[in-house]
């Protein structure tokens, strides 16, 4: 996450673990449908590296499905809560654009609602993209969704500070992103899920509105 990020002060670490058992519980569990069915795309995958892991959320929910998971941030609050709820979790602090792992060490990197703070993008997905053997699973707050366009015009009408410093991306603009950067590289499936309640039971699809988009990227072999 961005340095300069609401979610680098300690309160705030301290309340978004409580926010996904109340404002975002509803979501979370579809975000968590939705990031399981990319995670199926790598096969035999094993070792996972989640990237601005937050609280461990998604690495321990990650962890408990069979996976060999560390998660890494810049936050030291956030860590802080991260190792209250998963002692013997692998868990490190370092620069998203600076990981401290060998190259192809994992099988897949995962990131969660957090390449919106991290300001290097491009760099951020080059050492990705260096440390994935398989891949790379994104989940990212929609731009294209209205949950963000109002998180957008909060920003910036000063509002709301926990999204003074985000970018929010859509498909297109992953797709431009990871073209710019990767040698060889298919997106085997994305989908977007969340979708307000006037949808019915719909819980994922390619109608591109959805809060929450997840991207599987299958990294190609012959660029190791």
């Amino acid at each position: 996450m961005n340095e300069k990020s609401v979610y680098s002060k300690e309160q705030a670490a301290k309340q978004y673990e409580a926010s996904y058992e109340s404002n975002y519980k509803r979501a979370d569990a579809l975000e968590k449908k939705l990031l399981k069915k990319l995670l199926e795309h790598f096969g035999d995958a094993q070792r996972l590296l989640e990237v601005g892991c937050g609280t461990a959320h998604f690495t321990r929910w990650m962890h408990s499905l069979g996976f060999e998971c560390c998660g890494v941030d810049i936050s030291m609050f956030m860590l802080k809560e991260a190792r209250g709820m998963w002692v013997q979790g692998c868990l490190l602090q370092c620069e998203s654009s600076h990981l401290p792992f060998r190259t192809k060490s994992m099988d897949v990197v995962v990131y969660v609602t957090s390449l919106e703070f991290m300001p290097d993008l491009e760099t951020v997905l080059t050492e990705a993209g260096r440390v994935a053997k398989k891949g790379m699973v994104i989940g990212l707050m929609n731009k294209w969704s209205l949950p963000t366009l109002r998180k957008m015009l909060q920003a910036k009408g000063g509002s709301n500070q926990f999204y003074r410093n985000a970018s929010f991306y859509s498909i297109r603009d992953m797709k431009r992103r990871l073209n710019k950067v990767l040698k060889g590289y298919r997106i085997t499936n994305w989908r977007t899920t969340v979708f307000p309640k006037i949808f019915g039971n719909l819980e994922s699809s390619y109608f591109p509105f959805g809060a929450f988009l997840g991207i599987a990227v299958k990294l190609d072999d012959k660029y190791d």
